[in-house]
């Protein structure tokens, strides 16, 4: 029986600040997709990257989708995606009518992409690649960005858990042809649901936001091009500004706690901390660790003491093992990310938690 509290997971912080932003927003009686504040948080969301374009939306997932129609992919195409990819990573290649094609990582310890599995997997028929810094953690740096633009594919980053993550002196997500972000409850910045992309490209930036706006181009109605209502709401980009505004400071915190975590349950039996390339700093998402053999067992027990690991929590497992994309199984399992799934486990690090657990 688990007698310990379970560590809650729900980590959003709002305050006075949140109250009233969502004040002044409802008293503009201006609540959609199209308010002034929606600019506004885009804006800032491109200063705080550094990069040339923000295009806030309605989720991650809508961010993928849209990622994905402003490269062109369409209806039997191909994508190369990450193994190790979350399942919500996939479901917009299969929205757009393409192909997913899974690469390995390039080591049991590694989220990066391996570019040899790459380069023997792209096609005629190949459109894009999406790479995935799971939990936060740096993952793929300047070669796959340069690989993906010698072989003429764009890249598209899913940084959805790795807001502030830092790779080769480069945020995740702005390397790539397109980042895209989830600023769903449990994300850095949290709106409840909503996303956004990050592009240095005018011309892809133009089609992003025309696509989240059902194709309607300045000084045309609705239809101009194809597009879906994945506007995100004024509220939502109100939250969003406040919560960007402390994400410096969330950062500076998780960090501390992902180290003080690592630290602490370095020297437990059976536990591994994931590696941390040399150029790459973590955003403190979660602190990841490998077991020597199956991490099923740590994982239970963890759960003993209130703490459930998300690979546990969310069934992870190679994206060609999920019932959705089983047919598109490769002939050879992906052998890194069969042993890094098996053998991978996360503690939270968000506020709340105070080491040692």
């Amino acid at each position: 029986m688990n007698t310990h509290a379970a560590l809650d997971t729900a980590h959003v912080i709002i305050d006075a600040t949140e109250y009233a932003a969502i004040r002044a927003v409802l008293d503009t009686r201006d609540l959609s997709g199209t308010a002034s504040v929606i600019a506004d948080y885009e804006t800032a969301l491109a200063d705080w990257f550094g990069t040339n374009h923000a295009v806030a939306c309605s989720s991650g997932t809508a961010a993928l989708h849209l990622a994905l129609l402003a490269v062109n992919v369409t209806s039997g195409d191909e994508v190369i995606v990450a193994a190790t990819a979350p399942v919500m990573t996939a479901m917009p290649i299969l929205a757009v009518g393409a192909t997913p094609v899974f690469a390995d990582t390039a080591t049991p310890t590694s989220f990066a992409l391996d570019l040899d599995d790459i380069a023997a997997k792209v096609t005629e028929r190949t459109r894009a690649v999406i790479a995935v810094p799971m939990w936060g953690y740096p993952a793929d740096g300047p070669d796959l960005a340069d690989a993906c633009h010698t072989w003429g594919i764009p890249l598209i980053e899913d940084a959805a858990q790795a807001h502030g993550t830092i790779v080769s002196g480069r945020y995740a997500g702005t390397r790539a042809t397109i980042g895209t972000f989830s600023t769903h409850n449990r994300k850095l910045i949290c709106t409840g649901e909503g996303g956004f992309c990050l592009t240095t490209n005018p011309a892809i930036a133009r089609r992003l936001s025309e696509m989240r706006n059902i194709g309607k181009r300045p000084g045309e109605s609705f239809g101009a091009t194809f597009g879906l209502n994945l506007k995100l709401n004024a509220i939502a980009a109100a939250l969003g500004l406040t919560q960007l505004s402390r994400l410096a400071t969330r950062l500076e915190h998780r960090r501390a706690t992902l180290n003080a975590v690592t630290e602490h349950l370095a020297g437990v039996r059976g536990l591994r901390p994931f590696p941390i390339r040399a150029d790459g700093e973590p955003n403190g998402y979660a602190a990841v660790f490998t077991t020597p053999g199956q991490a099923e067992p740590v994982a239970l027990r963890l759960a003993a003491a209130g703490i459930t690991s998300d690979p546990m929590r969310y069934g992870y497992r190679p994206l060609y093992h999920t019932s959705a994309l089983a047919r598109h199984a490769p002939p050879t399992p992906c052998r890194n990310a069969e042993q890094l799934a098996a053998t991978l486990l996360t503690v939270p690090c968000h506020e709340g938690v105070d080491p040692p657990i």
